[in-house]
């Protein structure tokens, strides 16, 4: 993978979820954790919100994640968009993952500890990568 874009998978931990059902988009600022081969984005939400309805509705998404979360005004920001598949998870998979979730983002206990929560994956296909407003790189996953 490239070291731009897992540099940036790594290094930050805000994403644009974006689903879509019924002709109707929808984006949603979430937190995320890589998996530890970068191929997949781990995510926290509630059964009854209208993205995991969306997801269910239609599993193909789109991921947003850019450096703005750790750099200064002015600075040249990189951006990747992901091209990406919801895949549920089993219960046997999402205790760790809801873990590593509270260890490494305290701000989610509330919803981590919602009885409604879970935990979901969106395993990444393609990307396009942004270096600034021009420089562009894409490929496959």
């Amino acid at each position: 993978m490239l070291a731009k874009l897992e540099s940036l998978l790594r290094d930050n931990s805000l994403c644009v979820l974006c689903t879509e059902a019924a002709g109707n988009p929808y984006c949603s600022l979430m937190t995320y954790l890589p998996s530890d081969d970068l191929g997949t984005l781990y995510l926290v939400s509630t059964r009854e919100s209208r993205k995991f309805k969306n997801l269910l509705a239609n599993p193909r998404v789109s991921i947003l994640v850019d450096s703005r979360q750790h750099q200064g005004q002015g600075a040249n920001i990189v951006s990747v968009t992901f091209a990406g598949l919801f895949t549920p998870l089993t219960e046997a998979e999402v205790l760790p993952i809801k873990t590593t979730f509270a260890e490494k983002h305290p701000e989610l206990a509330e919803i981590l500890s919602h009885p409604d929560s879970l935990v979901f994956a969106i395993k990444l296909q393609s990307y396009l990568l942004l270096d600034g407003p021009v420089a562009a790189e894409q490929g496959e996953l």
